[in-house]
């Protein structure tokens, strides 16, 4: 069976969950998207099996490459490199570090630089003048 016949045959969940995988590499959140799960542990479980299965691997690459542009595509590439230096143990540790970072900054877990725009106007409101003369008042009623 050839890999388009073996994309063919996936049932909807693993369809669905290839194209979530594809937005961000992370299994479980992919299984949970894809399933409208909350339960990450067994999310996680079930997305590994999943990545294991080697139709629905055959079906990332030829979604990858139907519906991705160069860009995405070369991205994918370099996710896939980073993982390979992360994951190997004879890399010398700079290496997997540094690939670690890489894939970290892909994931968005941490920002360097985040920039923030207001679209709303501000409002100040002088009330501080009534907020005075009623405290004063009470004051002078306790005495």
């Amino acid at each position: 069976m050839t890999h388009i016949e073996q994309a063919k045959t996936l049932t909807k969940v693993e369809k669905a969950f290839v194209k979530e995988y594809l937005l961000d590499f992370n299994g479980t959140a992919a299984y949970m998207r894809a399933t409208n799960s909350s339960n990450r542990k067994s999310a996680s479980s079930k997305a590994c099996v999943l990545l294991k299965k080697q139709k629905v691997k055959n079906a990332m690459e030829i979604y990858a490459q139907e519906n991705l542009g160069p860009h995405e595509q070369t991205l994918l590439g370099n996710v896939r490199f980073w993982r390979s230096v992360r994951d190997n143990d004879s890399a010398k540790n700079a290496d997997r570090l540094k690939a670690s970072e890489y894939l970290a900054k892909y994931g968005q877990m941490f920002v360097e630089k985040k920039e923030v725009a207001i679209t709303s106007q501000v409002l100040i409101v002088d009330d501080i003048s009534t907020k005075v003369k009623e405290r004063s008042k009470k004051i002078k009623i306790d005495e």
